[in-house]
């Protein structure tokens, strides 16, 4: 929880899902993803697996995202036994699904920066602006790798502000293990409660508790899962924007 007598210095944000809303990116490229996936396994006709799988992921048949979809999920061996079962109802070969996905992903950079490019992220460009006049370091602690990491931050204009990375490709142990937030807080000579932490699933909650984080903001445009973030949070709020008029981060002068 907060320590409401330390000067903040620094903020760690998460990537898909706290920088921006994860369905409205994800969705469709998910959706792509998959069809091709079954398009090449000779099942393009099965869109109720299809559509489970999409479920599975995490986001549902009105495009909300689901709190217990894999991609919000760090439990490894739990993920393993859910897609497993996944697999056995819907008769999908694992093997080629999960290198079917993994193929599609690293194949999305295309359609991503069609679809990014017509996003608008000045609330994004303004929330950074603002935190770096305040002295600010900023650091993306993201599960993604390196070039979408990189294709995400450039297209939302935000990639001059961030002072820190470190992604899938970074080595460092996966959250919410701490070790990416101690070398930021060690390159930006920061103690951990000088720190906030910006995150939209429960592993982004218990990175930051585990790295003892200064303050800890859920936001519900990833998982959504109101109920269980909020007992892992300083604060919830329904997307970054509010952070514009977070008196913890910006402080009446």
């Amino acid at each position: 929880m907060a320590q409401m007598n330390e000067k903040l210095k620094a903020i760690i944000f998460d990537k898909d899902g706290t920088l921006f809303d994860y369905a409205s990116v994800w969705e469709t490229i998910l959706k792509e993803g998959i069809a091709t996936t079954f398009n090449d396994m000779g099942k393009e006709d099965n869109q109720k697996a299809q559509q489970a799988m999409l479920a599975l992921m995490g986001i549902d048949a009105q495009g909300q995202c689901i709190p217990q979809g894999l991609v919000f999920s760090h439990k490894r061996i739990s993920m393993f036994r859910r897609f497993l079962t996944y697999c056995i109802r819907y008769r999908v070969n694992a093997i080629k699904a999960i290198k079917g996905y993994y193929r599609s992903v690293i194949d999305s950079e295309v359609s991503l920066s069609k679809k990014l490019i017509k996003m608008d992220f000045s609330i994004q460009q303004k929330l950074f602006k603002q935190l770096k006049e305040s002295g600010y370091s900023i650091g993306v602690i993201t599960s993604d790798n390196e070039s979408s990491t990189n294709l995400f931050l450039k297209y939302m204009g935000l990639d001059s502000m961030v002072d820190f990375i470190a992604n899938r490709d970074s080595h460092y142990k996966r959250k919410p293990n701490p070790q990416a937030f101690n070398v930021f807080c060690k390159q930006a000579h920061v103690s951990p409660e000088e720190v906030a932490m910006v995150g939209d699933t429960i592993t982004d909650m218990m990175f930051a508790r585990k790295a003892n984080a200064g303050y800890t903001i859920a936001v519900l445009t990833g998982s959504n899962d109101q109920k269980r973030l909020s007992r892992l949070s300083d604060v919830v709020y329904p997307d970054i924007s509010a952070l514009l008029t977070d008196i913890r981060l910006f402080p009446a002068k």
